[in-house]
């Protein structure tokens, strides 16, 4: 019982932390907005500044936060170029494209309602990475972005650029996830595409869980492990709400993200 009523008291914080930058109620959900879409999204946390400094010959990380309706996804550009993350070379995957085609052309009623986070890591920089960097979120019905400069402050790493990279050559490349979805809500009954994209080299093996201590998830009729790491739902009910775990690994390292799923009454 007490676990059933933190579990509820966190859907409703993360509904409302949505909800609240989309100038939204939950009220919405029943209202003329639902009805009409309620397509918008937004940026959320810490907004870029204008300028990133980095140290030249470290390890930087941007971040990048969005929600909206439909579930937005994010990508990167390096002045204007996009970057290309993970190991599909297919930007359609970008999109819950699995969760559209269980949907079966509309016919069954979706909220999409949901939060992803997204990280660029840049390794061993310097002055060739200096540029403008943008995040850029977007859904089939809107997008927006956001930039900013990295440039090389006066610092130093005591490690030379060489040294960087023959050391990240030698251990490999760790699994790093990359994008993932943070909070979904969705009418029960309908499909679910939970976002989990790793990159790595060796190429990283992504596993999901229900709970932090509980079983990996294989394939069955309920669910369905996709192979850019995502995992697909395939009609959720009020039982599938609560954590779930996605953990990807390689040989150089592992690395470990969690979606909290809500499932609403349609």
């Amino acid at each position: 019982m007490i676990k059933t009523l933190s579990i509820v008291i966190t859907a409703m914080l993360n509904m409302h932390s949505i909800f609240g930058n989309m100038g939204l109620t939950l009220r919405d959900l029943d209202g003329p907005v639902a009805k009409r879409g309620g397509h918008r999204v937004v940026f959320k946390g810490e907004e870029f500044q204008p300028e990133t400094t980095a140290t030249r010959h470290e390890d930087i990380v941007l971040e990048c936060e969005a929600g909206g309706r439909p579930t937005p996804t994010i990508h990167w550009l390096k002045n204007g170029e996009r970057i290309q993350q993970g190991l599909s070379r297919d930007y359609l995957d970008d999109a819950a494209s699995f969760e559209e085609k269980l949907n079966d052309m509309g016919k069954t009623p979706m909220l999409r309602l949901g939060k992803v986070k997204s990280k660029l890591f840049l390794d061993c920089v310097s002055e060739r990475d200096e540029a403008v960097y943008t995040c850029v979120a977007e859904t089939p019905f809107d997008r927006i972005s956001q930039t900013t400069k990295l440039v090389m402050g006066n610092s130093l790493s005591s490690m030379s650029r060489s040294s960087c990279l023959t050391k990240k050559a030698f251990r490999g490349e760790p699994a790093r996830i990359h994008l993932w979805t943070s909070v979904r809500l969705e009418f029960q009954g309908a499909p679910v595409q939970l976002f989990c994209r790793a990159d790595g080299y060796p190429a990283p093996v992504c596993q999901w869980k229900y709970t932090e201590v509980g079983l990996p998830i294989v394939d069955d009729d309920e669910f369905k492990l996709l192979p850019n790491g995502d995992l697909l739902i395939n009609t959720i009910s009020w039982e599938n709400m609560g954590d779930y775990y996605c953990t990807c690994e390689n040989e150089a390292g592992v690395d470990q993200v969690s979606t909290f799923l809500y499932p609403t009454a349609p």
